[in-house]
C-alpha cells in the first residue's frame, strides 16, 4: 500500500511539475514578446518625438522673435506719439479741456502698454 502512495506521489509530482514548466515557458514567451513590443515603442516614440520637439523649438523661436518685434515696434510708436502729444498739449497748454484730454489719451496709451506684458 505505501508502494502505491509513493508511486501516485511521485506521478502525481512529474504531472505538476511537467504543466508548471508548460506554464513558465508561456509566461517567459509572452513576458519576451512584452518587452520587445514595449522597446519597438519606445524607439518609435524617441524618432517620431525628437523632431517633434525641434520642431516646436523653432516655433517658439520664431514666436519670441516676432513679439520682440512687435514690442519694439509699439515702443517705438509709444515714443513717437509720447513726443507728438507732448508737443501738443506745449502747444495747446492755452486751451482749458485740451490738457485732460491729452493726458487721458496718454495714460490709455500708458494703460494699454501695461495690459500687454
Amino acid at each position: 500500500m505505501l508502494e502505491i502512495a509513493l508511486t501516485a506521489f511521485i506521478v502525481v509530482l512529474i504531472v505538476l511539475s511537467i504543466v508548471i514548466t508548460v506554464f513558465l515557458v508561456k509566461f517567459l514567451k509572452e513576458t519576451t514578446l512584452t518587452l520587445k513590443s514595449i522597446k519597438e515603442l519606445t524607439d518609435l516614440t524617441r524618432e517620431e518625438i525628437r523632431p517633434a520637439l525641434v520642431t516646436l523649438n523653432d516655433v517658439l523661436k520664431t514666436v519670441k522673435n516676432v513679439s520682440s518685434a512687435t514690442n519694439k515696434q509699439f515702443e517705438l510708436l509709444r515714443n513717437i506719439l509720447t513726443a507728438f502729444l507732448g508737443a501738443s498739449c506745449a502747444a495747446f497748454s492755452g486751451f482749458k479741456g485740451k490738457g485732460g484730454f491729452i493726458s487721458g489719451l496718454i495714460s490709455g496709451f500708458n494703460m494699454f502698454k501695461n495690459k500687454r506684458r
